[in-house]
């Protein structure tokens, strides 16, 4: 038997039950029990676990990683599980290596494919800014990974067997809430069915791109380059480093296509790809190819989506 924990992050349901499926995955072929951990989860309907871990503190800062460790860790000497897994938001990579060291135990971050032959495990992570895959294995217990959102998926319905955890005293949060505000309503890019994404060939303004997303009912992302020349915020970044994707269409202007890049597309549907280099390695995973400069293909896809209106 094969026990693993899944921290439940409550602004991320559905990723968080997606996390079942990577706890399955490292079990192989032992019998698989996965147990989320949910703090202060009222009222929310949650399936596909085999149990559930309820931490019920009103008055707990969540966003404190240095509290949220200190209760996985009194979870963990209670139940001892074989593996914990984090899902790899903002908050869960400084939660993720805080543990890790408590618990004196390694931290696989970023995983995007499971190994397991006879009893060994083998975590699969981009390496060397994405352009070779490593294979870690992993022989400490527990094992701890973290995990991008939209990675991996999972389809359950169990209904999860519910227990209380009483936890010991927490030493008080020193994070205060100075004010809280409101983000625009944009559409996260991990939604879309539809995404026109802009590399380093595109060198228009990614504003531009705007109109023709909106006229596609989609949204707007970048690679990696984009962010690092500051053309565009990390927020719409497509990539091991950024988000992964899963949309039906996905237009690639002007982008290469590295092994980072690349590992941030899950289940695309269709890739038009649009290039100057006949040799970009994105090329190679398209279902349409267009040889030539991103923004004359753009002008030309706008005046010919205009004429249909």
């Amino acid at each position: 038997m094969f026990n693993s924990l899944i921290i439940i992050d409550n602004d991320y349901l559905k990723d968080s039950v997606d996390l079942v499926e990577v706890a399955n995955q490292l079990a192989g072929t032992e019998e698989s029990v996965v147990s989320g951990l949910g703090i202060n989860l009222v009222d929310k309907e949650i399936t596909g676990f085999d149990s559930l871990i309820c931490v019920d503190l009103p008055d707990l800062q969540l966003k404190d990683s240095r509290v949220l460790t200190d209760i996985i860790q009194q979870v963990q000497q209670t139940y001892e599980f074989d593996s914990i897994i984090v899902l790899a938001t903002d908050f869960g990579r400084m939660v993720a290596p805080r543990v890790a060291m408590r618990l004196k135990v390694g931290l696989v971050a970023d995983i995007t494919a499971i190994d397991t032959h006879q009893k060994e495990r083998r975590l699969i992570r981009p390496a060397f800014s994405g352009n070779m895959l490593a294979s870690i294995v992993c022989d400490s217990t527990p094992i701890m990974a973290s995990v991008h959102p939209n990675v991996f998926h999972f389809q359950g319905t169990k209904q999860p067997t519910v227990s209380q955890f009483a936890i010991n005293q927490l030493k008080p949060s020193s994070i205060e809430v100075l004010a809280i505000t409101q983000e625009a309503g944009n559409q996260d890019i991990r939604e879309a069915e539809v995404i026109v994404a802009a590399g380093a060939g595109y060198h228009a303004d990614i504003a531009d791109l705007n109109g023709i997303a909106t006229k596609l009912k989609g949204a707007v992302a970048v690679s990696k380059p984009l962010v690092e020349q500051q053309r565009a915020p990390r927020e719409i970044q497509v990539g091991q480093s950024g988000k992964t994707v899963s949309p039906h269409l996905y237009i690639a202007l002007g982008i290469y296509g590295s092994m980072q890049h690349v590992e941030g597309l899950k289940n695309v549907k269709d890739i038009i790809s649009v290039n100057t280099d006949e040799g970009a390695p994105l090329n190679y995973l398209a279902n349409l190819v267009v040889i030539g400069d991103a923004v004359e293909f753009i002008n030309k896809l706008t005046a010919r989506l205009q004429e249909g209106t």
